[in-house]
């Protein structure tokens, strides 16, 4: 026979099953939680829902997974539900775990908290770079809900009919239990019973006997099996009384899964399972519920790359500001990655960057943009960042908790490879380009300079250099350009030409030259004039850009 909590209980089903007919998926009397352990001593635990083919990490910065568990809810719609079971069964399994349990209804206030640890992580001790994990359920109905459902069938079912079926009769409620009599004689007792289709034979299996109609005693399986009526085609390979029985009752709880299924909303689904447990007598009715998850696992398959140039490479501690950074998945673990689900909530992509002088940073969200199955790129504007140092996080982030950060990189932004710059023409150039204001191709130096002639009969004078720098930033010397540049360079030198010449008036001679920037506020150059011949040594300082130097020394 089926389990049974005991006791007469109809009315108090009949509630919980009007209840139930308006519950919708909801309904589910529990939750599987993951609840991560602190691994410093400024955070707190988490304990966040695991959902439908979720993706967890086992941990991150602060945080570490430690167990699965599963919570058994006290709201009024979640207990009406679970009073509807006698027992639950969790399995949990993936590659490297197995883990079953099993609990009766009964024992659930027991547990602290009302929570049941499903399994430990402790890891799988595969290279693979997430796990898949299983957890099934398989909740066992009581007797007495299934009675009220049976009762139910014979109601609604136009193939309900009345007929004797022969039972055992109960014993004389004043008789002496110390005295042996002979057993009764089974006599027929008239029931409403649903016939298994419309040739099959009436189904006398009940799960209501035993209950508070004490009167009905017993069903004679016996004499039952001796009736045309009662008895399946089967029954003729096999005529034990118990194969007989076990019949009866599968095709009844076949009849009530598919009502259960039909009109009523549930967590899982109602189905017959088969069982040699002896309490059930064959086959048990159950709903069967199952959630897949998958936990990722910090062994790196996540990493940055940089595309510049047209090759790709590892993300080094410094990148180009016209550099395209993606997010990849290392091969071949791309392909065993649901990559997907971690594209979406609850996981963000966050970049944090400093904000003002005073060591403060902000925090800003990275989309992503499609590239390949493995790889998404980083729709970043790198230039509003140059010279500066960022930081790129891969966070699970459950909101009004604390983030699981479960992957950080942190590098610095330049402006690498050749630097040139052009008098005037920079300007206009970069406010066309919006570019970084400190970026070092965004303005030019126009210094004055001090001419000292190298020709004889020639007099020191004062020119404006106009230099036009080439320079080259490596990766080894980011911010070469800002200390050292060639500069070809055009100048006006004011005075006269000849320390011997007769003219009084001064005039402005034209000379091109060479040399070199240092820090970019100072010039050093070789000048010819072609219009007399005059040669010079420039030397020349910029104040706009000698200004910034003063203040960094401060």
């Amino acid at each position: 026979m089926h389990e049974r909590t005991g006791g007469a209980v109809l009315p108090r089903l009949l509630a919980l099953l009007c209840l139930l007919c308006s519950l919708s998926a909801s309904a589910q009397p529990y939750e599987y939680l993951a609840v991560y352990e602190p691994m410093s001593e400024t955070a707190k635990p988490l304990r966040l829902e695991v959902t439908q083919n979720g993706l967890l990490p086992d941990g991150g910065e602060q945080h570490r997974l430690d167990r699965l568990v599963v919570h058994f809810k006290t709201d009024g719609v979640s207990l009406s539900a679970l009073s509807l079971f006698s027992r639950l069964r969790f399995k949990v399994e993936s590659s490297a775990v197995q883990a079953e349990t099993e609990l009766l209804k009964e024992n659930i206030e027991k547990l602290p908290d009302r929570e049941f640890v499903l399994v430990r992580w402790r890891g799988d001790d595969r290279p693979e770079p997430i796990s898949n994990l299983k957890i099934t359920v398989e909740a066992v109905y009581t007797a007495e809900f299934l009675c009220l459902q049976e009762g139910a069938l014979l109601q609604s079912e136009q193939d309900a009919t009345l007929q004797d079926v022969p039972h055992h009769s109960p014993p004389p409620p004043n008789q002496d239990p110390t005295k042996t009599t002979l057993p009764a004689a089974p006599r027929p007792f008239p029931r409403r019973v649903l016939r298994d289709g419309e040739s099959g034979p009436s189904l006398i299996y009940t799960f209501c006997y035993n209950s508070a109609d004490k009167a009905r005693g017993g069903i004679a399986w016996s004499e039952a099996q001796k009736d045309h009526r009662f008895l399946f085609e089967e029954d003729e390979k096999d005529k034990s009384l118990r194969a007989f029985r076990q019949a009866h009752k599968r095709a009844l709880s076949d009849r009530i899964v598919r009502r259960l299924n039909d009109r009523f909303s549930s967590f899982g689904r109602s189905l017959v399972s088969e069982t040699s447990e002896p309490d059930y007598d064959n086959v048990r009715v159950e709903v069967k519920d199952a959630l897949s998850l998958s936990i990722v696992k910090s062994v790196g398959s996540l990493l940055l790359v940089e595309e510049a140039g047209g090759a790709v490479q590892p993300l080094a501690d410094l990148i180009d500001q016209d550099a395209e950074v993606a997010l990849r998945l290392s091969y071949p673990h791309c392909y065993q990655f649901p990559y997907g689900s971690i594209m979406k909530s609850p996981w963000v992509f966050e970049l944090e960057v400093p904000d003002g002088k005073d060591g403060k940073t902000r925090k800003a969200k990275v989309d992503l943009g499609f590239q390949d199955g493995c790889t998404r790129k980083l729709l970043v504007p790198w230039k509003d960042y140059l010279n500066q140092r960022v930081t790129f996080r891969v966070i699970y982030r459950v909101p009004e908790r604390a983030d699981i950060v479960v992957f950080n990189d942190s590098f610095n932004v330049y402006n690498l490879g050749l630097i040139t710059t052009a008098p005037v023409i920079t300007e206009i150039v970069s406010a066309a380009q919006k570019a970084s204001p400190r970026d070092v191709e965004a303005t030019s130096s126009i210094p004055v300079s001090f001419a000292l002639p190298i020709s004889p009969n020639r007099s020191a004078s004062v020119a404006v250099t106009f230099p036009f720098t080439l320079s080259f930033n490596t990766r080894t010397f980011p911010n070469l350009a800002e200390y050292f540049a060639v500069a070809p360079s055009v100048s006006l030198i004011a005075g006269n030409a000849s320390t011997s010449s007769a003219e009084e008036d001064a005039n402005v001679r034209l000379a091109l030259g060479v040399g070199v920037n240092l820090a970019r506020a100072f010039h050093f150059g070789y000048a010819w004039a072609p219009s007399d011949g005059g040669r010079y040594i420039l030397l020349g300082i910029s104040i706009p850009d000698l200004l910034p130097l003063l203040k960094k020394g401060e």
